[in-house]
């Protein structure tokens, strides 16, 4: 495959954006969803944990072109872990209808909706392509299908980052805690065996422009901590993670436009999710160090 030159969408277009996608999103990530019987690869051998649902908004879904963390947790993981499956209902990358959609450019709707995602690729297709994460998605959302997805694709663990787009606009500390709740509640519904892995939502450049935003973030994240703790149980442990603290999560190195991860902040992501796989549910191995990526390095999409 050719590599795909990134499209780089300019920081204050990016921002104004993201608040309006975060209020239209949500009606996008129901397009494009894989149909048909749920998926038949083998579970491997004693209840082993090898069947992974990575679920989540634009930071996991990723745009065209782009590698994803996606693929560098599976190829990590993939050498060590026998039988290792990612499951979702989604397998590609958002569409640029996806990202930003006809509706907002004054055109009429595309056919199908959401766009083709025929027209979009990785930009390396060398992995598991399965999951469950949308661009534009809210908890809120999400937490409406988790139960079904679970119930359908049955992973063994729910990898999860989301929850950004919820906190674009205002929202009380009680709705962001109906949401967290809702989302674990119906996943273990559908699995009551299930492991979930819940990270904190990563900092974005707004936050440091929009004293608010900065507020609703540090209220979710400490509603991640402290929910995980309460709702964690031996048969269904539910950890939450601190990517940007494991990681040293730099915005302005990590990410190409403020918010999504560039190639480096992808490696960050996959790292921070692998350590704390084999660390705590003892999935694989921790990721290798030093990561590939120089310290403060700004790396784009060739």
């Amino acid at each position: 495959m050719v590599p795909r030159k990134r499209r780089i969408v300019p920081l204050a277009l990016t921002g104004a954006l993201t608040l309006v996608l975060a209020l239209i999103g949500s009606g996008l990530w129901m397009f494009g969803r894989s149909s048909g019987e749920p998926d038949q690869e083998p579970e491997g051998d004693g209840g082993a944990l090898v069947r992974l649902m990575l679920a989540g908004d634009s930071m996991t879904h990723g745009a065209d072109g782009d590698r994803t963390w996606r693929y560098h947790l599976w190829n990590h993981l993939e050498p060590h872990v026998d039988g290792l499956n990612f499951v979702g209902p989604y397998n590609a990358p958002a569409t640029p209808e996806q990202i930003i959609p006809p509706e907002m450019m004054g055109v009429e709707p595309t056919e199908p909706a959401g766009g083709d995602t025929d027209g979009v690729e990785y930009r390396d297709p060398d992995f598991d392509q399965d999951h469950n994460a949308r661009w534009g998605r809210t908890l809120a959302d999400a937490a409406t299908t988790i139960g079904a997805d679970v119930a359908e694709h049955r992973p063994d663990v729910l990898c999860v980052l989301i929850g950004l787009n919820d906190l674009l606009y205002p929202i009380t500390a009680e709705a962001m805690e109906t949401n967290i709740r809702a989302y674990v509640r119906d996943a273990r519904e559908a699995n009551p065996d299930i492991h979930i892995l819940f990270a904190k939502a990563l900092p974005i450049t707004m936050a440091t422009q929009d004293q608010g935003l900065a507020l609703r973030l540090y209220v979710y994240n400490e509603l991640v901590r402290k929910l995980a703790l309460e709702l964690s149980s031996e048969r269904s442990p539910v950890v939450s993670l601190d990517l940007a603290e494991a990681e040293s999560w730099d915005v302005e190195a990590d990410t190409y436009d403020g918010t999504h991860p560039n190639d480096g902040g992808e490696i960050k992501i996959a790292a921070g999710f692998a350590d704390a796989l084999s660390s705590v549910f003892g999935l694989g191995t921790g990721y290798p160090r030093p990561l590939p990526i120089a310290p403060g390095e700004r790396t784009e999409t060739p």
